[in-house]
């Protein structure tokens, strides 16, 4: 099974009148919780609504362990955590906690969910 692109055209911001062609991943579709507790039914011995329910809870967990400052690490997956950025100040007696200027949670694969994307084969439609 190959991942399909697509050709796309991109202005230099730079340079309005230059613009070069690349190519981008064409995405076929969502999945959702529910689709995901499906499959891992099908290669477990737990039930449907236990998946679910394991899946629904690690949604409403996570974002506890990272307000609390900690990495979350899901062995064989890869692990999350915040990152903020702030402005700067010329003293540091000057910052504090209203110079945050944006939370963003960052995920790492796990070396094990890495390799197991190697391989990966594409395919570009032919221009018509």
């Amino acid at each position: 099974m190959a991942l399909w692109l697509r050709k796309i055209q991109k202005k230099n911001p730079q340079d309005l009148t230059q613009s070069k062609w690349y190519l981008t991943q064409e995405k076929s579709g969502n999945v959702g919780i529910k689709d995901i507790a499906k499959e891992i039914e099908g290669r477990s011995a737990l039930s449907f609504g236990d998946v679910q329910s394991v899946l629904s809870n690690l949604v409403e967990v996570l974002p506890i362990f990272l307000k609390l400052g900690q990495s979350v690490n899901l062995e064989g997956f890869g692990s999350f955590r915040i990152s903020i950025s702030s402005e700067g100040t010329a003293t540091p007696e000057e910052l504090s906690a209203r110079h945050v200027k944006g939370v963003k949670m960052l995920f790492l694969p796990s070396a094990d969910l890495k390799r197991n994307l190697e391989g990966i084969s594409f395919e570009v439609p032919e221009d018509k």
